[in-house]
């Protein structure tokens, strides 16, 4: 009878059409809605004639960055498999993006590296991903 109770217990609803956002997914959603827009105000508000090597690297990984996210986006509402692979992905370049602060300012962004750590755990870990993005 335990048995039966813990079984009922990991399953998930994700019948509803919410369920790609219930419980912590909302998170990484309302993330990468803000990343999508931030990426789309970086390309409006900068002009890339005035930019100098680096930051012109930036700029174009941005406009990448856009599309990608869009994929991810819609691999997201029609709730496929590859999701938590993509988002695994999205996680780390966010990590890679934040390793040329640690040579330029000298400081270590700890705190963002270790956020995008932990959803990149939460992705390979989660019975409610897993549930979720069977498509």
């Amino acid at each position: 009878m335990e048995e039966k109770k813990e079984e009922h217990q990991s399953a998930f609803q994700t019948d509803s059409r919410y369920a790609i956002v219930a419980g912590w997914l909302i998170i990484p959603a309302i993330m990468i809605l803000f990343s999508i827009i931030s990426v789309v105000l970086l390309v409006i508000a900068i002009n890339p004639a005035s930019l100098g090597t680096y930051s012109l690297v930036v700029y174009i990984t941005s406009i990448i960055l856009f599309f990608f996210y869009l994929f991810i986006i819609y691999t997201w509402i029609k709730r496929k498999q590859i999701l938590p692979k993509l988002m695994i992905t999205a996680y780390s370049i966010n990590i890679l993006s934040n390793i040329p602060a640690i040579f330029v300012e000298g400081e270590m962004p700890g705190g963002a590296i270790l956020i995008n750590l932990i959803w990149i755990g939460y992705f390979i870990r989660s019975k409610r991903v897993k549930a979720t993005f069977t498509q």
